[in-house]
């Protein structure tokens, strides 16, 4: 059911996007909506009394994880989103699970097992559909 919750959040969140970008420039937008999250994780973590870590390779594994998706990605997502929509750029971009199962097998010598092969087959074709290649 949580599953279902993000995706549903993640389903809204372009549309609004979409909506900002007539008006706000690129950067300035990820930025604010970078901000808007940190405001949103930050009041939760104070409700929940989640506020203690400890500086480790963990946190710098988290920064450069942060600047790979929160910064790069949202760049060239909202390019997309702003060129060729949310109904094409969202699919195209939900791609990321192909990426991170052969990463996975390469970098984290995780097995790869038909039923995610098959996964993997229907991703590629999904995308071409989506994008009217």
């Amino acid at each position: 059911m949580l599953a279902l919750i993000s995706a549903f959040l993640w389903g809204i969140a372009p549309i609004l996007d979409k909506y900002a970008l007539q008006e706000v420039p690129i950067y300035p937008a990820i930025v604010i909506r970078a901000f808007g999250g940190f405001l949103a994780i930050l009041a939760i973590s104070f409700v929940l009394g989640q506020t203690e870590f400890k500086l480790s390779a963990g946190i710098l594994l988290l920064l450069i994880s942060g600047a790979i998706s929160g910064a790069f990605g949202m760049i060239f997502y909202f390019e997309a989103l702003k060129s060729i929509g949310a109904s094409r750029a969202v699919p195209i971009t939900a791609i990321y699970p192909m990426f991170t199962a052969v990463l996975s097998f390469l970098l984290l010598s995780e097995a790869i097992s038909a039923r995610v092969l098959l996964g993997i087959a229907m991703i590629i074709l999904g995308t071409i559909l989506v994008s009217e290649i």
